[in-house]
């Protein structure tokens, strides 16, 4: 029987499985040239660290290790790191995957990568500097009013931004006090502005560790306190802290109670 007659007789099964084969590779050949292709655009703009916004007020962000709080792409082969208390440019390179990407010498541990997920989300993966077993997610916000936030603003929104009033010695003080989410102070005279300590020295300047607000009057003087959130945006509460101590960095003693202030 010659091979063209034995060709003629195959049984129907063995040529379906030939195909059904035949079809498989195809698929499989089709899906690594699109994984192979994927490409996403250059980030341009701010990403904010959500990973420690979504924790907020519970936890501070020095409660969550991170390598960073903001990355700003303001070019197509840098970016801008701020990491709280030091703001730095870092080169960043293109890998074979289309959507992932390498900073350069980022840390101790050498490069780190980031892999953007859409427009305005991105994963950073500095499980070797935080020792988590999760990346850490970065967002651009798609709001106009926000567009020019940077992390401060929307820690200084989850805090404490809002209407207050005041009370001393547990009795109500006349007038509304409003802290403003740029950092703006109204009606507690004769302070203007606040900042909220979250990264650097400040994290250990009082005994024992607490966190801490520095209160700007008009002439630039600052005041620091120790405040406590008794209720979410509702209560938070401002304690005096001691003298700087000479030749000692830190170990303030925190004071009695100075500034409650409620939103009932």
């Amino acid at each position: 029987m010659t091979n063209d007659v034995y060709e003629n007789i195959k049984p129907p099964t063995m040529r379906y499985s030939i195909s059904v084969f035949v079809l498989f590779a195809v698929f499989l050949s089709a899906c690594s040239n699109m994984k192979t292709s994927r490409t996403c655009a250059v980030p341009t703009g701010r990403f904010v660290n959500t990973t420690v916004l979504d924790r907020c007020p519970k936890s501070m962000p020095a409660d969550t290790p991170t390598f960073c709080f903001e990355l700003n792409f303001k070019g197509k082969d840098s970016i801008d790191v701020d990491n709280g208390f030091e703001k730095y440019s870092l080169p960043y390179l293109p890998t074979e995957d289309g959507c992932r990407f390498t900073i350069a010498g980022a840390s101790l541990f050498g490069n780190m990568d980031f892999v953007i997920e859409s427009d305005s989300t991105l994963q950073l993966i500095d499980t070797a500097w935080t020792k988590l077993k999760t990346f850490t997610t970065f967002k651009k916000t798609n709001n106009p009013e926000k567009a020019t936030w940077k992390f401060e603003q929307y820690l200084n929104e989850c805090i404490i931004a809002g209407e207050y009033s005041m009370f001393k010695n547990g009795e109500l003080v006349n007038g509304v006090v409003t802290f403003l989410s740029n950092g703006q102070v109204n009606r507690l005279q004769p302070f203007i502005a606040y900042e909220i300590c979250y990264a650097g020295d400040c994290l250990e300047e009082t005994s024992p560790p607490a966190n801490t607000i520095n209160l700007i009057d008009d002439k630039g003087g600052i005041e620091t306190y120790v405040f406590k959130i008794v209720e979410p945006k509702m209560q938070i509460e401002f304690y005096s802290i001691g003298a700087p101590i000479p030749d000692t960095k830190g170990e303030r003693p925190i004071g009695p109670l100075v500034y409650d202030f409620r939103t009932e």
